[in-house]
């Protein structure tokens, strides 16, 4: 009878040993992971989230060098124009061959804002933009925004 307790005790502490080890090795392997030490470049799928009146039809994160330039290209769904169009970080969004000039989108029109930023990451990582575009409505002079997160893959130059 004391030959079975002794082995019975010896098969705990063996699993017991190796329980601990696998947790140790599992919660190493989550805090790498979370600090992005597997990450080799990931691609994600580019869309979006938020966003009211102007909403996200295109749009790209292009590195050339160490800068890299952040282009959306957003659709007016106010059905009203829009003027004073610009992202909160000042940049001015500027519509494409329109006859009204920087700034002015006219109801179902689309305007492209551009930002233009360092520090973004290595082509072919992914990337996660807020933006916060502001614009005026035409019909009453009053201050709007229209905020979301963006997110892609960036593309080298």
């Amino acid at each position: 009878m004391r030959m079975m307790g002794r082995k019975g005790q010896s098969a705990m502490e063996y699993i017991t040993t190796y329980g601990w080890a696998i947790l140790v090795v599992t919660i190493i392997g989550i805090v790498l992971w979370q600090m992005g030490v597997f990450d080799f470049g990931s691609r994600v799928t580019p869309t979006y989230s938020g966003f009211s009146v102007l909403t996200p039809s295109d749009w790209a994160m292009v590195k050339a060098g160490a800068v890299c330039t952040f282009s959306v290209e957003l659709t007016n769904g106010a059905g009203e124009a829009l003027n004073q169009t610009r992202l909160s970080t000042g940049e001015v969004c500027n519509v494409g061959g329109g006859p009204a000039g920087p700034g002015f989108v006219a109801a179902g029109q689309k305007t492209v804002c551009t930002k233009v930023m360092t520090g973004c990451g290595d082509a072919g990582h992914s990337y996660e933009e807020m933006l916060v575009v502001e614009y005026v409505r035409s019909s009453d002079d009053q201050a709007f925004q229209s905020a979301g997160v963006i997110w892609g893959n960036i593309e080298g130059a």
